[in-house]
């Protein structure tokens, strides 16, 4: 008997699929690594895709599959993602996150995958202070910057001064004389929209002498005089036409486009700047200095951190991942392309960092920057913070009313957290 040509073809297709179905049965599956990356600029998707692909060559078992988000949707989309029960395998997060994480129980202390080699390879300062929260490694830096004034050397010279502010009283001079060379030309800016509204405070307070919270971490210290002199400074020169109209709209990407456009003569931001002004504004002549101060000459260390998921899978082939993405060639070509600090001791010896002297003055000044305490409602004390002086700013109430509101909010956080763990 024959088999008709169509009957042939049929059954040779389904033995085909059989074979199909066979080999992919017995081939091993691929160990799924699950990356949330929030978002810093056009340079972020590619880098990290083009740091997978070499990855994945080099281990076909492991797959990263890679979720970029932006920080505005980003921590509500991880906690999405853990309430579906499939919580990131690795995340880079606000520090200031952690320690919530911590308390729900959802994160792995990296400590016991770290070899004593593997964790000497960072700066002490980011390893050791940034990333600890309760004598456990909860992560890695992955997003380090420190802050300093950008001063416009041309403006500067047209106004007649010969060199940027050390002091509140010189800063306020050096935007008067900046401001008087035009209506639309503002001397200094203030934040007071978006995260960082609070950590721009928190420059004033640090160099009035003062503190966020007490020592022992139980109890606001914002509003106390140092606070309340840094705050009404900060309004004064609002109150005054100094800065860029209207500050509670402005978050930092608006205050740095200001600087690069030439209508601006200070702002106080991270080394990002200067990456955006070599390339949007290659003739603008600046200059970096210590952020003013008081008492205390400092800056912000911050450092957004690397973490490992408790409940997630395939954590050993994460680690296998992290190893790889901290290779020295990596984090020089993601220092450079997104504008941020190394974290690595090798990588911040390197000569396109040393020999930069934006890159060279912000490690600089790294050693002596401060981190914003970490404890279980930092995220939450940072939001009160930022919409009190937000409407303090809008003319709604007064600094000091603004900071007591809020050190009372922060007072009633910090005690129910006190009690509830």
């Amino acid at each position: 008997m024959f088999i008709r040509r169509k009957n042939r073809s049929s059954i040779l297709t389904i033995l085909c699929l059989c074979i199909i179905l066979l080999v992919t049965a017995c081939s091993p599956q691929r160990a799924q690594v699950n990356f949330v990356f929030m978002r810093t600029s056009d340079f972020t998707e590619p880098y990290w895709q083009g740091v997978i692909k070499d990855f994945e060559a080099q281990n076909p078992d492991i797959q990263v599959n890679l979720y970029v988000f932006t920080w505005e949707e980003g921590r509500q989309k991880i906690a999405d993602m853990v309430a579906q029960g499939k919580p990131p395998t690795l995340a880079r997060v606000a520090t200031r996150w952690i320690p919530e994480y911590v308390a729900a129980g959802l994160l792995e202390p990296v400590d016991g995958y770290m070899t004593t080699e593997f964790r000497s390879k960072f700066i002490p300062l980011l390893i050791n202070e940034g990333s600890q929260y309760e004598g456990r490694t909860f992560g890695l830096p992955i997003t380090v910057s420190s802050r300093a004034l950008y001063y416009n050397k041309t403006l500067f010279k047209q106004a007649g001064l010969t060199s940027p502010p050390n002091n509140w009283a010189d800063l306020k001079t050096a935007s008067q004389a900046i401001h008087a060379l035009g209506a639309d030309t503002y001397g200094f800016s203030v934040q007071g929209n978006e995260a960082e509204t609070s950590t721009y405070f928190y420059y004033f307070l640090w160099g009035n002498g003062g503190e966020i919270l007490t020592t022992d971490g139980t109890r606001p210290a914002f509003n106390g005089p140092e606070g309340q002199d840094a705050a009404q400074f900060l309004k004064d020169m609002i109150d005054a036409g100094l800065t860029q109209p209207n500050p509670a709209a402005s978050g930092r990407k608006d205050m740095e486009t200001a600087f690069v456009e030439g209508k601006l003569g200070m702002v106080i931001t991270g080394p990002w700047l200067a990456r955006r002004l070599a390339t949007d504004a290659p003739n603008l002549d600046y200059g970096l200095s210590t952020i003013p101060y008081q008492t205390t000459p400092t800056t912000l260390a911050a450092q957004d951190t690397l973490i490992l998921f408790k409940q997630a899978e395939n954590k050993d082939a994460a680690w296998k991942f992290v190893e790889f993405l901290y290779a020295d060639e990596y984090r020089l070509k993601y220092a450079l392309g997104d504008g941020v600090l190394p974290e690595k001791i090798s990588v911040a010896q390197n000569s396109q960092i040393t020999e930069n002297p934006a890159y060279s003055f912000f490690m600089e000044k790294l050693p002596t920057g401060r981190f914003e305490p970490l404890n279980v409602k930092s995220a939450d004390i940072s939001k009160v913070v930022a919409e009190a002086l937000q409407s303090a700013y809008k003319n709604e109430i007064s600094t000091t009313e603004a900071l007591n509101v809020a050190a009372a909010k922060v007072l009633q956080m910090l005690s129910y957290s006190a009690t509830s763990w």
